[in-house]
């Protein structure tokens, strides 16, 4: 692809998002869309909202910002999503009626307010820092084997959001943050092949066999609530890879 191309193709997909995003919220998607397209697409509005606002924050702040600037505003800008983030809890807590497609966002605005400050930290991180993936899976274990009422099931969405983005972009594809970073190609690959085929094989599976009190349905009903983080993750994945095209010689 030329430069050119690149450049229209990154345009078109934070273009497509934001559209995406204004039809949801104002509900014109369900009057211009057949019914069961419209709801299959609003259905992933996490994914979209978080794709767009964590690629572009990766794409346009962090290289125009340094240091103290950079982190100033990421604290900033994350104090911003946590703020929305609490206010869509609330809304959906203590107000009547209030727009579910609106209430169900506030997990991706958590997870940005964690990973806005978090992908702006100097890289090569500290391999220390990684801690905090074998922590929430942890956390995610115990209350799927303990606590299927916790709040931790309620933020599903935002521990996968901040697992998976952590490990694809630390773990598994450390190039698209740090440049000149050692990659193995294969290991990616079946990454990448992971995160496509999981929302494909727990829907195949179907709801029946996630319903339930045992540990396995319980398991793949977490999987299932998820499916958004595998999408938002994997769309932030393809408009930096975008990004590295663009910048190549």
């Amino acid at each position: 692809m030329s430069t050119k191309q690149v450049r229209l193709t990154q345009w078109v997909f934070y273009g497509a998002l934001a559209l995406l995003m204004v039809l949801i919220l104002s509900g014109a998607l369900a009057m211009i869309a057949p019914a069961s397209i419209a709801t299959r697409v609003a259905y992933n509005s996490e994914a979209y909202l978080f794709a767009l606002i964590l690629a572009a924050w990766i794409q346009f702040a962090i290289p125009r910002l340094r240091d103290r600037r950079l982190m100033m505003w990421a604290l900033m800008h994350g104090a911003l999503w946590a703020l929305i983030g609490v206010s869509l809890i609330a809304g959906a807590m203590w107000i009547n009626d209030f727009p579910s497609r609106l209430a169900t966002l506030n997990e991706p605005a958590i997870a940005l307010a964690i990973l806005i400050p978090y992908v702006s930290l100097r890289r090569p991180l500290p391999r220390w820092t990684l801690a905090i993936v074998p922590l929430s899976v942890g956390v995610v274990v115990w209350a799927v084997g303990w606590a299927p009422d916790s709040w931790v099931i309620d933020q599903a969405e935002t521990f996968g959001l901040v697992i998976l983005a952590i490990l694809t972009l630390d773990v598994f594809d450390r190039v698209l943050l740090e440049r000149g970073a050692p990659v193995n190609r294969g290991i990616r690959l079946a990454w990448y092949g992971f995160m496509i085929l999981e929302p494909i094989l727990v829907s195949t599976i179907g709801t029946g066999v996630r319903s339930g009190e045992g540990a396995i349905a319980l398991s793949l009903e977490f999987l299932g609530r998820i499916h958004e983080s595998f999408v938002g993750v994997l769309l932030v994945a393809l408009v930096l890879h975008l990004v590295r095209l663009r910048r190549r010689p």
